[in-house]
């Protein structure tokens, strides 16, 4: 018995352990650089570097290099403190999933009673050494300011993808079933047609990235291309949004569009909202993300009601004898021992043929335990 349980824990660790790998695959950045005496040159060793309001930090080594792991995709403003050097601050750093972003600092020698900080703005280097494969990513910021509402309108306006008319994405002429898709760290790629199997709004979305060449070994199964996700944290403070418009397609091509000159100004809505923040009493260790999304749309497709299938027999209807030429999935009733057609009236009301409902509710909670280790789900 002692056996079987120590076997079945080991399991279980073995479980964690893996899952835990498996999440920050591809899901994460990293921050390295170099802080010396901008005078001398020489390397500060045991400076202080981390991200504002973060836990994510590090400190130098004898040769004032440092590296911080395991950073989320997004912007951030990181600051440098060395005992005796002012303070210096950079903001605008972009950190990107799988990517290593370099910030070295150079401090001046200062008082201690001076409380001067030197803030510097950051800019990304137009060649990136790190980068060993044809790939785009796109922030979260980045996709606010799209004139977009969908994650796959966002993929169309990626460099060398195209979209077939069933939907189909195709990276580099392959095949829409040669994509692997990834969303956090997590294949999410169907396996009947090679599909994504999920969907993730756009307002869910940390960074989106394609790859399109010279794959990494950690994802498998792609012939074409990748494209990966990483969805948005709860971060220490609260935070939330709510996004509303609405809108209906009007023309005067009446001859080809029945009801098309009509103007419906919630004909096409979409309300979504999200909130994020710490959990109560976990010493925001504990954080959450929600986002839920409603979008109703009649389309610009109308028909006319003629007549209703899912009505019954009432006061004020046509009956009519049954003949033998009457088609026989029509309704009858029986009244006064003879058997009528019923017929209701005809309203004639306009009735959207191409419309569409969707609803999307997505959640994600993050425990960090401690700066280089946090579980997902």
């Amino acid at each position: 018995m002692r056996c079987f349980m120590n076997d079945k824990w080991l399991t279980i660790l073995s479980a964690i352990l893996f899952i835990s790998a498996t999440l920050f695959a591809g899901t994460t950045g990293k921050i390295a650089g170099r802080v010396i005496d901008k005078n001398t040159g020489e390397p500060l060793p045991g400076a202080n570097v981390f991200l504002e309001g973060t836990s994510f930090g590090a400190t130098t080594d004898l040769d004032g290099n440092y590296v911080i792991l395991n950073v989320p995709p997004g912007n951030y403003t990181i600051i440098a403190q060395y005992i005796g050097y002012q303070e210096v601050k950079m903001t605008g750093i972009k950190v990107s999933i799988d990517l290593t972003t370099r910030i070295d600092f150079q401090l001046s020698e200062t008082t201690l009673e001076s409380t001067e900080e030197i803030v510097v703005v950051g800019e990304r280097k137009l060649i990136q050494k790190d980068i060993t494969s044809s790939q785009a990513s796109v922030s979260s910021e980045e996709i606010d300011v799209l004139p977009v509402t969908e994650m796959t309108d966002v993929l169309q306006l990626q460099a060398g993808i195209t979209r077939d008319a069933g939907g189909g994405f195709h990276i580099r002429g392959g095949r829409s079933n040669e994509i692997s898709y990834w969303v956090n760290g997590v294949s999410v790629t169907d396996v009947f047609d090679n599909s994504m199997g999920i969907e993730v709004d756009n307002n869910s979305i940390q960074e989106l990235q394609v790859i399109s060449g010279t794959f990494n070994a950690e994802y498998g199964n792609a012939m074409s291309g990748i494209i990966n996700l990483v969805t948005k944290e709860g971060g220490n403070n609260y935070s939330g949004n709510i996004k509303f418009y609405a809108g209906d397609n009007v023309s005067n091509f009446t001859d080809y569009f029945y009801y098309i000159d009509h103007f419906d100004p919630l004909a096409e809505y979409n309300i979504q909202s999200s909130l994020s923040g710490p959990v109560p009493f976990t010493n925001k260790k504990l954080t959450f993300f929600a986002n839920l999304r409603y979008n109703k749309n009649d389309g610009y497709l109308y028909g006319q009601r003629r007549y209703n299938p899912d009505g019954s027999w009432a006061s004020g209807d046509t009956l009519l004898p049954v003949s033998a030429k009457d088609d026989p999935e029509a309704r009858y009733v029986v009244k006064d021992g003879k058997t009528y057609k019923v017929v209701p009236p005809m309203s004639g009301e306009p009735v959207p043929m191409n419309w569409s409902k969707k609803y999307n509710a997505q959640a994600k909670l993050t425990y960090r335990a401690t700066s280089f280790l946090k579980f997902n789900a």
